[in-house]
């Protein structure tokens, strides 16, 4: 039997009006009951109206790269015209199995607008099809093409971010430590911003207290992603999906790390933080009230998805190289 709190109760007005709003797009978007196919055409049609407007951009352009899964996408977005601007990677949530471009670029256009850096969204291939290691690889590849080759388009390569939501921020921080252990030098990387990702815990307060049908985040659609993105369940120990038992205090970039009050995987972020500031490494610890997991997507609505975006901008000004 399992004891979770009555989220009705606690989400906030505004979340709860996200949530009727959701019911009206697609109904039941994020049952992982009805297998990945019929999933990912849910979380589009949903997300649809969520990017819709926003701020616009001076340029965005879509390229295509050659990653260890073959070709996959990339889109830059330019906020203003420069002659070289610092970089945002921003890496898509969705479990590693659902999202795409689309399903979040209206997030990524903020936070270009927020922040006047570049932000590049990375398109890495979805999981069962593709399976851990692949896709950090593939952001980790963009990140080194940015790094060495940022100046052809109009990128700093030497002032790299990595930005991502849930899945994302799990690939984002996976990504950084992969650059300094596999490929040996995460120098350029100058700021994780991290919103409500997993780093390691398989039980905690917050995922017996939280996570139901209403967000996607029962246990066994959390079991669910796992299986798909794992190739076996030891994975769950390996350096780059249990990252809390990895070294986070040699090389580590500054971290904002945001967490949703009724998320399951709130303890996740809280966790990280604390191993973070006991580590000396430079960070900012944000917990947004009343609302549930994949909340930044919701802009349109949501007061504390503006105050997220809005309050990891600031913290990239406040640690990204001059």
């Amino acid at each position: 039997m399992e004891n979770k709190l009555d989220i009705n109760n606690l989400m906030n007005a505004q979340m709860k009006a996200v949530v009727a709003k959701q019911n009206e797009l697609a109904g039941d978007a994020f049952d992982t009951n009805v297998g990945f196919d019929e999933l990912r055409l849910n979380y589009i049609k949903e997300r649809a109206f969520w990017n819709e407007g926003g701020p616009e951009m001076f340029k965005t352009v879509d390229e295509v790269m050659e990653g260890p899964a073959g070709e996959f996408k990339v889109r830059y977005y330019y906020p203003v015209e420069a002659e070289k601007l610092p970089v945002i990677e921003f890496i898509h949530g969705g479990g590693y199995v659902v999202g795409n471009l689309d399903t979040h670029d209206r997030a990524c256009r903020i936070i270009a607008e927020l922040t006047g850096a570049a932000v590049v969204a990375v398109d890495y291939h979805l999981s069962p099809e593709s399976k851990y290691p692949t896709n950090i690889k593939e952001c980790a590849l963009v990140a080194q093409f940015l790094h060495e080759h940022g100046s052809e388009k109009g990128i700093d390569g030497g002032d790299l971010s990595f930005a991502g939501d849930s899945g994302g921020a799990v690939l984002s921080m996976a990504t950084n430590l992969w650059l300094r252990d596999e490929e040996g030098d995460n120098s350029f990387v100058k700021t994780l911003l991290l919103y409500y990702g997993f780093y390691g815990l398989v039980d905690s307060e917050s995922r017996r207290l939280y996570g139901n049908l209403i967000d996607g985040m029962r246990k066994e659609d959390l079991d669910y992603y796992n299986q798909c993105w794992l190739n076996d369940a030891s994975e769950q120990s390996a350096p780059y999906v249990d990252m809390l038992r990895n070294d986070l205090k040699t090389s580590m970039p500054a971290c904002f790390v945001a967490c949703a009050e009724l998320d399951p995987l709130k303890d996740d972020s809280s966790c990280l933080y604390e191993v973070l500031k006991e580590n000396e490494v430079p960070c900012e610890f944000r917990e947004y009230k009343g609302v549930l997991h994949a909340f930044v997507h919701h802009t349109r609505m949501l007061d504390e998805a503006n105050e997220c975006l809005a309050e990891s901008a600031m913290f990239w000004k406040l640690h990204h190289a001059e």
